[in-house]
């Protein structure tokens, strides 16, 4: 079942639907990880994991980050062991 729905969004966030060939879908993926986000963020807590701004900011800097050339090879030694 679909539900139709109208939206007001900034002129940038317009100018980008307006590029997509089916608006729905990109709406429906954006509203989904939105969802997926938050239910992660539910998880942790319920784990005792306080989630913060700040805490959630350090690691999207440390995600940002390349994976060192020599953690890349283990990872691959591992699944070549494994198989």
């Amino acid at each position: 079942m679909t539900v139709k729905r109208s939206i007001s969004v900034p002129d940038d966030v317009a100018e980008w639907l307006d590029g997509q060939p089916n608006v729905s879908a990109a709406i429906t993926a954006a509203v989904r990880a939105q969802m997926a986000g938050t239910q992660l963020e539910e998880a942790l807590r319920r784990a005792g994991i306080e989630v913060t701004e700040a805490g959630k900011a350090r690691w999207r800097e440390r995600l940002t980050a390349p994976i060192p050339d020599a953690a890349l090879a283990e990872g691959q030694r591992m699944l070549d062991e494994a198989a």
